[in-house]
């Protein structure tokens, strides 16, 4: 007899099947406080007891990795964040093909089997959502209220976008890559299509059927997902079924009203039209605090942890204030790295005096670029990358 808790009339996968595909505990969100401990020796492996999500909706499912889970270099597929919007439909691997139409001169449907006999690359790089760190916009904003935990670094296993396109014959006509998923939204909602710009699909995208050296999980878009390097997770196709070069952008809602960012900044609280703004595409310059204590005394050293990132690709250096921003301290960054992957770094602090001690990180990328300590408040709290700060209890 089937478990009736396995299944739901929508189609899609109940907390329990997701929790058995995720390996992990959810929590409600009101537990995202993450536990903290003495950070005065190195990072130790995820152990059993950080091995959870905080699951922020339950349909679609959508859950985020806590802080402290994510000071490893590669992110583990059971930790890493999940978005659906709405409960997806997935493809059967047996009978499921990608299609590649549209400005080409031979068109293809591909199994997995074929993609497998084409040219392999892996590519390390983060995935975040663009919504991550909507709730800390104020005023507040619509959606789904992520704080830190919708981001990860995978490692990405596939197929380039340009050998696919150069199989299919490319036409000179290609300006834009149209994308398709297999998920159908429910009831008029509208579809989530997107596409980009050809330049950066043939430069840097990835068909992927792997994730971190395992088959790509149900949950991560397989059989195969786009992956976009430095670019924001909604261009990172999930489920993916169709590839179609276009001389013109993709129409429809989440290309000309969704997933837009402000040309100027405006004021807090002030909704643009979508013509004052235009796709979300690259990640900014960013930083998080991972490990910091809860309490430390005064004159003894301790270690603060945690990531940075940035779709410039690389990130130049980090750096910790424990004084509002008034000077800055440089930080360690781990030599661990690829292009479009975070960095790892951590910073010795020694406590000047008793107290509550604030202590914010920013980062600054290869182009220079600072990470601001507000981020540009937009209505639909895409791409918050404000400073992080810790606040520590601090004895003589």
């Amino acid at each position: 007899m089937q478990d009736p808790a396995s299944t739901d009339s929508r189609g899609g996968w109940s907390r329990r099947a997701f929790l058995a595909a995720a390996g992990a505990t959810l929590l409600p969100a009101a537990a995202f406080a993450a536990v903290r401990k003495r950070a005065s020796a190195p990072a130790d492996p995820i152990g059993r007891d950080k091995r959870r999500m905080l699951q922020l909706n339950g349909y679609a499912i959508d859950a985020e990795t806590p802080l402290d889970a994510l000071t490893t270099y590669i992110t583990p597929n059971d930790l890493f964040f999940v978005r659906h919007h709405w409960n997806p439909m997935y493809p059967s691997p047996r009978t499921w093909r990608l299609a590649v139409d549209g400005e080409v001169s031979s068109p293809l449907a591909l199994t997995i089997a074929d993609l497998r006999r084409l040219p392999k690359t892996t590519v390390t790089c983060v995935l975040q959502c663009a919504g991550n760190g909507r709730a800390f916009h104020k005023p507040t904003v619509p959606g789904v209220q992520w704080r830190y935990g919708a981001v990860g670094n995978a490692r990405w296993t596939g197929v380039r976008v340009a050998d696919i396109l150069q199989r299919a014959g490319l036409k000179a006509s290609a300006r834009h890559l149209h994308t398709f998923g297999s998920d159908r939204p429910p009831g008029k909602v509208p579809a989530f299509n997107r596409s980009l710009e050809m330049e950066k699909a043939l430069a840097d995208a990835v068909v992927a059927y792997e994730m971190n050296g395992q088959t790509l999980p149900p949950l991560h878009g397989a059989p195969a997902r786009l992956v976009v390097p430095g670019w924001a997770g909604d261009h990172w196709m999930k489920w993916l079924v169709r590839l179609s070069p276009q001389p013109e952008e993709q129409k429809g809602f989440y290309m000309d009203t969704a997933y837009r960012y402000p040309d100027k900044p405006g004021e807090p609280g002030v909704a643009l039209q979508p013509s004052e703004m235009h796709p979300v595409t690259e990640l900014f310059v960013k930083s998080n605090v991972t490990e910091a204590p809860a309490s430390a005394k005064v004159g003894r050293i301790e270690t603060i942890r945690g990531f940075a990132f940035s779709g410039a690709p690389d990130i130049a250096r980090v750096e910790v204030t424990d004084n509002g921003g008034a000077t800055w301290k440089e930080a360690w960054l781990d030599p661990q790295h690829d292009a479009w992957a975070w960095r790892l770094w951590s910073f010795r602090w020694t406590p000047p005096a008793a107290g509550k001690a604030t202590l914010m990180a920013r980062a600054t990328d290869s182009r220079g670029t600072v990470q601001p300590k507000d981020a540009v408040w937009n209505q639909s709290g895409y791409l918050y990358n404000g400073w992080h700060s810790v606040g520590i209890e601090v004895t003589a």
